[in-house]
């Protein structure tokens, strides 16, 4: 399937995360059209009705959507599994099969390239798009072909993001940026000295409380080609 880049105007249904951030041209042509973005966490500076759902949840939405538009090739799949394990319900699925007959396109994150379920992905997308006739965008706005499977395999299980969660994010400092929800779970104040520990990599940074961010993931500006999202392990500095 060929992807397209996206043309001021049109009506997107987005899976971005922080796309304002990752992305600024590409959230400022969205301004002038009409969008939804599914997403763990709100962008206040994207043009879009928002609609919240677990982290990394994806390929289960767009499972559930396409089971509840395409009931004869989906019949398999349960709805009330799908939603409730993506924190996702039915009447918001149903808004957004709604919306899809007035968009024109649907705009999935870069990250999702490093999802360990993307062959599922892009089989949904595929889908949805041929269903109601959009265009597949990429945010990062490459016009490349995705080679699609053939066939569905079934789903795999959603990885548990549970605790300290950290997203890379293109960011002007060192600094982690989070909620004072995130702060209370992980038992840091702001301007404490923290280390951090992602995976293999350990950082040296100070804890910046930002009481627009919402929820519990924490931001932080580092170097990796994994999945954005990833569990951290955070230790004041004494």
């Amino acid at each position: 399937m060929k992807l397209a880049k996206y043309q001021e105007g049109l009506n997107a249904l987005c899976f971005l995360d922080l796309l304002s951030l990752k992305n600024p041209s590409l959230c400022v042509k969205l301004s002038k059209s009409k969008n939804y973005n599914v997403s763990c966490i709100e962008d206040k500076n994207l043009n879009a009705d928002f609609y919240k759902c677990e982290i990394a949840s994806v390929p289960f939405i767009l499972a559930l959507l396409c089971k509840m538009s395409l009931e004869a090739e989906f019949n398999e799949l349960d709805e009330g599994y799908l939603s409730a394990e993506s924190c996702f319900g039915e009447e918001e699925a149903l808004e957004i099969l709604e919306f899809l007959k007035e968009a024109k396109c649907i705009i999935f994150d870069e990250n999702l390239y490093q999802h360990k379920d993307f062959e599922n992905i892009k089989y949904f997308l595929e889908k949805l798009c041929e269903h109601f006739n959009l265009l597949l965008i990429c945010s990062n706005e490459k016009e490349e072909i995705l080679t699609i499977q053939n066939s569905f395999n079934g789903l795999l299980e959603l990885d548990n993001f549970d605790g300290t969660i950290i997203m890379q994010a293109p960011l002007e400092d060192k600094n982690l940026h989070c909620s004072s929800s995130f702060a209370l779970i992980a038992k840091v104040k702001d301007e404490d000295k923290i280390n951090l520990k992602i995976n293999t990599q350990e950082f040296t940074a100070m804890v910046k409380i930002d009481h627009d961010l919402k929820g519990t993931v924490a931001l932080f500006d580092y170097e990796s080609t994994d999945f954005a999202f990833s569990k951290a392990q955070v230790k004041v500095i004494k």
